[in-house]
């Protein structure tokens, strides 16, 4: 192969000479020089990714209140299925910033999506409950809430980052999940 050509599909290597990372892993090859991300992957949990985490959260939830209000005020809908409709419209668009801007996927959206909405479902759940100990333990609504709301926040981060929005490769060889 010429110097400079890409390499089709090299597993990446450890910084060990010689010690392959995965197997199958050519252990005589020297590690790819030029492309950082080849030889060490992205991280799946950062500060930085957990900011963008957080800002299309806040993009997610104005496009769910101002689609509700929408609903509401122009069209007449009732308030139940205005919030339910705007919390799907909301979710959307969660999925598909969050996808992109904050996990960088590209496509393989039949694998992200369906663990995306696994993580939404268990998060209403958590929410759901985490309300309800905290309102039986006698606190009041508006201090429970942001302490319910701060604790479904990490945990949908670190599941999305961790297992739904984990970049997929099926030809790898992992075992997948």
């Amino acid at each position: 192969m010429a110097a400079g050509s890409p390499a089709p599909s090299a597993p990446a290597q450890s910084g060990a000479a010689g010690a392959s990372a995965l197997p199958g892993a050519s252990s005589t090859s020297a590690p790819l020089q030029g492309n950082a991300e080849a030889v060490t992957p992205p991280r799946l949990v950062s500060l930085g990714r957990f900011g963008r985490f957080l800002l299309v959260g806040g993009v997610a939830t104005a496009v769910h209140y101002v689609t509700a209000f929408l609903l509401l005020r122009l069209a007449g809908w009732p308030a139940v299925q205005a919030s339910a409709t705007g919390f799907v419209v909301g979710a959307m668009a969660n999925y598909a910033l969050n996808a992109r801007y904050t996990f960088g996927l590209r496509g393989q959206h039949a694998h992200h999506l369906p663990r995306f909405a696994v993580v939404a479902g268990m998060g209403w759940l958590l929410n759901a409950a985490g309300m309800w100990g905290l309102l039986r333990a006698g606190l009041h609504p508006y201090v429970a809430q942001p302490v319910v709301t701060i604790l479904v926040l990490f945990f949908n981060f670190l599941l999305n980052a961790l297992w739904a929005m984990r970049p997929h490769r099926p030809d790898s060889g992992q075992f997948p999940g």
